[in-house]
């Protein structure tokens, strides 16, 4: 045999030799990128963590930075004859046996119970309370919110899911507080609200929930 194909049998084998041994590791790195695509597209959907679309996950937090939103909300807020009292009787049985009477408070094991357990995935709104689900239906039809629907391009899925948000953000027992305090004063001024509509982790699945 001559050199020349003795080297190429060689450059082969060696070739061959590292596929095999780099084989296991081009697996594992394609296991993780598709665990990873699928962790990421599960996370969002209807039968995933949260819920809701990942759209929609990423606009709540600039829902009180849109004026016209916050505008017609307000709007729609003040036409209640007490805001306090459709909060207080919205409150879950999960708030109910934690809560003290008057007590305000929100605590993100309660918040994330009522998110898993009574609103996540509950569009027709069994067992909602009236007065809080007439607010976020009126919200969603709401000029502000079809603007804020059309520019962050949701589907009627999302805007369900944004549905089911809001009536969320109204049914945390600091609602009427935080709307006078803060969102009908940036109407009042036309500019943003300073807060979030709700905190960090709050549609994550409670710990041996």
């Amino acid at each position: 045999m001559s050199n020349k194909k003795l080297k190429e049998n060689k450059q082969m084998l060696y070739e061959a030799s590292f596929f095999s041994e780099a084989l296991p590791f081009i697996v594992i790195g394609l296991t993780a990128a598709v665990g990873w695509a699928m962790q990421k597209f599960t996370a969002y959907g209807k039968k995933g963590t949260y819920g809701i679309s990942e759209k929609v996950y990423d606009a709540v937090s600039d829902l009180y930075k849109d004026k016209e939103f916050v505008k017609d909300f307000v709007n729609i807020l003040k036409k209640e004859s007490n805001l306090s009292d459709i909060v207080a009787k919205s409150q879950s049985q999960f708030y109910a046996d934690a809560q003290k009477r008057g007590d305000k408070t929100r605590r993100r094991y309660e918040d994330m119970q009522d998110w898993q357990g009574l609103i996540k995935g509950n569009i027709k709104g069994q067992g909602f309370e009236p007065d809080a689900k007439r607010i976020a239906r009126d919200v969603v039809k709401s000029n502000g919110y079809k603007k804020f629907s059309k520019k962050y391009e949701f589907t009627p899925d999302d805007d369900k899911d944004m549905f089911t948000v809001i009536y969320y953000i109204v049914t945390r027992p600091d609602f009427s507080d935080t709307a006078e305090k803060y969102l009908y004063t940036a109407a009042s001024n036309n500019r943003n609200v300073p807060v979030p509509p709700l905190p960090a982790g709050s549609f994550n699945m409670p710990t041996g929930f």
